[in-house]
C-alpha cells in the first residue's frame, strides 16, 4: 500500500503522517515513511527528534561507488523505517529535481519496496512543479489523502493538489478523501465541508486542535507513542483502520479560482481589514497607471525576428551568444551549465573554423580555439544552486588574464533560477578593474539563436564601448558580419581594400575577429557599414542609433557591379570623397563590361529560375539579365532572418513570396527553366534541369555575378542526364 500525503505547507503533513505511520506500525504493518519536502522534518518525532543525513546530502558527500542504502534509511518508532529526500537552501537551486534525484538514487542503489506493508510519501503540496509529482507521475504512490485546514490558504493549495492529481490520474483513481487538520474548536468548519462537497470528496478524518501534540513534540515524539491512551491517538488508529479497511476512491475534481472564492466565502471576498465585503464586479481598468510603451519613454526591446513572429525557435539563445562573445579574441566567456551544452555549441563554431581551414586554407584562432570555459553544471549543482561553482569558474578565467569577461546561462540554470548576478558582483568586488559582463541567455529561454547574437552585441560587446570617445576622420566600423558566413574574412579583405582605395579605414568590426580595445574605441568611427541589411542588420542599426546616436549606412556590403556602384558613392558622399569613389568605379567599369561579354553569347536567351531563402537577389537578376537571359520566375522563401524582399527590377518576372515549396515541380514543369538556382542541390526534380546553388552569404564586390556567369557558360554546354543513363534505353 503506498500512501501520498500532500498538503500547504506548515499545515500539520508532517505530524499526520508521522502519527499514522505509527498507529500503522502498531497494527502491525512494516512501514517505510519518506519524506518528500526540503523542511527534511517529516519522520524527526519517529526517530526521537534526530536528524538524519538526507538522501541529497549524501548523494553529494558520498562518491558513486560507496553509496549504500543503509545511508539513508533510519530506523524510527516501533521499527519504522525513515528518509528524508532534502533540499537546498531556501532561494537556490531545485528541490523538485532533488525529489526526482531521491527516487533515482533509492531505484539505483535496489531499495525493494516490496518488503514493506505500507508506505507513505510526506509531500509539500504549495508547489506544483513535477518534481513534486513524482509520487503521482512515477505511480509509487496507489492512494492519495490532502490535509486541509479552514483557512482558505490551506483549502486553495488543496484545491491546486486535485489539480495535479486531475493531471496524472488513470482510470483507476487514488484520491482517498480530505483529512481535516482543525486550527481550533472555535474555527468555522463549514468552508471545508462545502469545498469538499463541491469537489465530491470526503472528510475522512477530523484531527482536532490539541495541546497534546505541542507536548508531544516537546518529548520528541508521535502523540501515538507519548499518549497511547489519549483521545488524539485514537483519533489516528481510527484513520489506520479506515486505511487498512477497503476506501472507496473519487475522481479528483477541482475549481476554477472564482468557483473557489465563492464556495469558500459564499460569494463575499475578505476586505483590507479582514472583514467579509461583496465580490465587485470586474470592471474596465480606470486607474491612471502610468503604462509601459514608447509614450513613457520605455526603451526599446530589441527581438530576433523568431522572437517577434513567434515562429518556432531556430537554435538556443546561449549557443548564438557564444558563437558572438568568443569573436572577442582576448576575452574569456564563462558558460554557466552543463559540459555538454557547452561541448555542442563549441563544436559548431569550431566545424565552421575547420571548414575555412580545409577549404580555404584559412586560419581563424577565434574559431579553431574559441576562448570558453564551463562551469560544468551537474546534478548536485541544479539541486543546490551553481553560484559557489560559477564563482570558482570565473576565479579560475581571471586567472588566464582576459582583457573582459564574458558569462552566459545554459537552460539548467534559468529554470533553477541560479542569480549569476551575485556571483558577477562578487567577483567585480576582487577584481574592479576586469569587465565582467552578464549576457541574458538561460539557453532557449531567453529565445533563439539570432536573440542570443543579438544579445551578446547590445549586453555584452556594446557594455564596453567608452561613450566619452568622439569621432576621428576616416574611419568606419563594420556590423552584422556572420559570425560562421565561411567567406567571412574573404569579404572582409575585399571590402577592406575598396574602402583603403578611399583612404578609409575599419576602426572595428562589431562584433567578429576583435578585440576588448577595439569595442571600447567603438565610436571613434563616424559611420557603420552593416554587412547585411537583413533583419540582424537591420536590428543592429537601429539599436547603435537609439543606444549611442551612431549612424548606420544604408546598403549592406555590395554584391554585383550596380550595388558595388550605389555603395561606394554612399560612403563617398558621407566622408566628402565623392571624386574618389567615381574614380573608384570607373576602374571597375570597363572590366565587367569585358567578363560580361565573355558569357554572353553562351547564356543569351536562356530561362532562369530562382527558389531562394536570400531576399535580396538583385546581384543575381543584375548578371541575367546583362547576360541576355530571361527570368521565368523568383520565388521567395520563409527565412527566419530576413522578411523584407525588395527588386530594382518590378515586373520584369514572376514574383512569389512566402513561396511553398510543395508548388516546385508544378512550377518546374509550366516554366520549364535551362537552370534553377537555390540554396541547395535538390533531388527528385520533375525533368532534367541544370542546377546551380546561392551561397546564403555571397562573395562581395563588382563582381559577384561574374562568378554565376561563368558556371551557367559550362552548364549549358554539357548535357543535363550523363550519357550512361541513357545506355538502358
Amino acid at each position: 500500500m503506498k500512501i501520498a500525503i500532500y498538503g500547504k505547507g506548515g499545515i500539520g503533513k508532517s505530524t499526520i503522517s508521522a502519527n499514522l505511520a505509527a498507529a500503522l506500525s502498531l497494527a502491525g504493518k512494516r512501514v517505510l515513511q519518506i519524506g518528500c519536502d526540503p523542511k527534511h522534518d517529516s519522520t524527526r518525532l519517529l526517530l526521537g527528534g534526530r536528524r538524519i543525513t538526507t538522501a541529497l546530502d549524501y548523494m553529494k558527500e558520498v562518491p558513486v561507488a560507496l553509496q549504500r542504502l543503509d545511508g539513508v534509511l533510519h530506523q524510527g518508532f516501533n521499527n519504522i523505517v525513515c528518509a528524508e529526500a532534502g533540499g537546498p537552501e531556501p532561494g537556490v537551486g531545485c528541490a523538485g529535481r532533488g525529489i526526482l534525484s531521491t527516487f533515482a538514487l533509492f531505484e539505483r542503489l535496489g531499495l525493494d519496496m516490496d518488503r514493506f506493508d505500507v508506505i507513505i510519501y510526506d509531500v509539500l503540496g504549495d508547489v506544483v512543479c513535477g518534481g513534486f509529482a513524482v509520487p503521482l507521475r512515477k505511480g509509487f504512490a496507489d492512494r492519495v489523502y490532502v490535509v486541509t485546514s479552514e483557512e482558505f490558504m490551506s483549502i486553495y493549495a488543496a484545491n491546486n493538489i486535485l489539480k495535479g492529481v486531475r493531471n496524472f490520474d488513470t482510470k483507476d483513481h487514488r484520491l482517498a478523501g480530505l483529512i481535516l487538520n482543525s486550527r481550533g474548536d472555535s474555527e468555522d468548519r463549514a468552508p471545508v465541508m462545502r469545498f469538499a462537497e463541491k469537489v465530491s470528496l470526503p472528510v475522512v478524518r477530523t484531527v482536532p486542535r490539541s495541546d497534546r501534540f505541542r507536548r508531544a513534540e516537546i518529548m520528541e515524539k508521535t502523540v501515538v507513542e507519548a499518549f497511547p491512551d489519549s483521545p488524539e491517538a485514537r483519533v489516528f488508529h481510527g484513520l489506520a483502520r479506515s486505511v487498512l479497511g477497503s476506501p472507496r476512491f473519487y475522481p479528483a475534481i477541482s475549481l476554477d479560482e472564482h468557483s473557489l472564492e465563492q464556495t469558500v466565502f459564499m460569494g463575499k471576498e475578505p476586505g483590507p481589514g479582514g472583514e467579509i465585503e461583496p465580490r465587485a464586479n470586474d470592471g474596465p481598468d480606470l486607474s491612471d497607471e502610468p503604462k509601459t510603451g514608447p509614450a513613457t519613454g520605455t526603451p526599446p526591446v530589441f527581438l530576433s525576428k523568431s522572437m517577434m513572429t513567434r515562429e518556432p525557435l531556430h537554435g538556443c539563445a546561449f549557443a548564438g551568444a557564444l558563437a558572438t562573445t568568443t569573436q572577442v579574441v582576448d576575452a574569456i566567456t564563462v558558460a554557466h551549465g552543463p559540459g555538454s551544452c557547452t561541448h555542442i555549441a563549441f563544436q559548431a563554431i569550431f566545424s565552421a573554423g575547420l571548414r575555412l581551414h580545409t577549404q580555404k586554407k584559412m586560419l581563424v584562432p577565434s574559431q579553431l580555439n574559441p576562448a570558453v570555459i564551463s562551469s560544468d553544471m551537474d546534478e548536485n549543482t541544479v539541486i543546490y544552486g551553481g553560484n559557489a561553482t560559477l564563482a570558482r569558474t570565473l576565479e579560475t578565467a581571471i586567472e588566464k588574464k582576459p582583457k573582459a569577461l564574458f558569462l552566459l546561462t545554459t537552460c539548467p540554470s534559468g529554470v533553477i533560477g541560479d542569480d549569476p548576478d551575485a556571483a558577477v558582483e562578487e567577483i567585480r568586488a576582487l577584481h574592479p578593474d576586469l569587465p565582467v559582463i552578464p549576457i541574458t541567455t538561460d539557453g532557449n529561454l531567453r529565445g533563439d539563436y539570432m536573440q542570443g547574437v543579438l544579445n551578446a552585441c547590445m549586453e555584452g560587446a556594446a557594455a564596453l564601448m567608452d561613450s566619452t570617445v568622439r569621432p576621428r576622420p576616416d574611419l568606419v566600423n563594420v556590423i552584422a558580419e556572420k559570425n560562421i558566413a565561411y567567406n567571412a574574412e574573404e569579404n572582409f579583405k575585399t571590402i577592406s581594400g575598396i574602402l583603403h582605395k578611399m583612404n578609409i579605414r575599419i576602426n572595428c568590426r562589431f562584433v567578429r575577429n576583435t578585440r576588448v580595445s577595439e569595442l571600447k574605441g567603438f565610436l571613434r568611427a563616424g559611420l557603420n557599414l552593416p554587412a547585411y541589411t537583413d533583419y540582424f542588420g537591420r536590428i543592429m542599426a537601429d539599436f547603435l542609433k537609439e543606444r549611442f546616436d551612431s549612424p548606420t549606412a544604408s546598403l549592406p556590403f555590395p554584391v554585383g557591379f550596380t550595388d558595388s556602384k550605389l555603395w561606394i558613392r554612399e560612403i563617398a558622399a558621407f566622408f566628402d570623397k565623392e571624386a574618389k569613389g567615381e574614380s573608384l568605379i570607373g576602374t571597375f567599369q570597363g572590366r565587367y563590361e569585358t567578363l560580361i561579354a565573355n558569357y554572353r553569347n553562351a547564356l543569351k536567351g536562356k530561362r532562369l529560375m530562382i527558389i531562394t531563402y536570400v531576399h535580396n537577389v538583385d546581384w543575381i537578376l543584375e548578371a541575367a539579365f546583362d547576360l541576355g537571359m530571361v527570368v521565368s520566375k523568383v520565388c521567395i522563401l520563409n527565412y527566419s532572418q530576413d522578411n523584407r524582399f525588395t527588386t530594382r527590377y518590378p515586373g520584369r518576372f514572376e514574383l512569389e513570396t512566402d513561396y511553398p515549396p510543395r508548388q516546385r515541380d508544378k512550377d518546374l514543369n509550366r516554366l520549364k527553366p535551362d537552370i534553377l538556382v537555390g540554396n541547395y542541390t535538390p533531388k527528385s526534380l520533375p525533368f532534367p534541369v541544370h542546377v546551380d546553388t546561392i551561397p546564403m552569404c555571397p562573395d562581395v564586390g563588382f563582381y559577384g555575378g561574374i562568378a554565376f556567369a561563368r558556371r551557367w557558360a559550362s552548364l549549358v554546354k554539357s548535357p543535363v542526364n550523363e550519357g550512361w543513363k541513357n545506355d538502358g534505353i
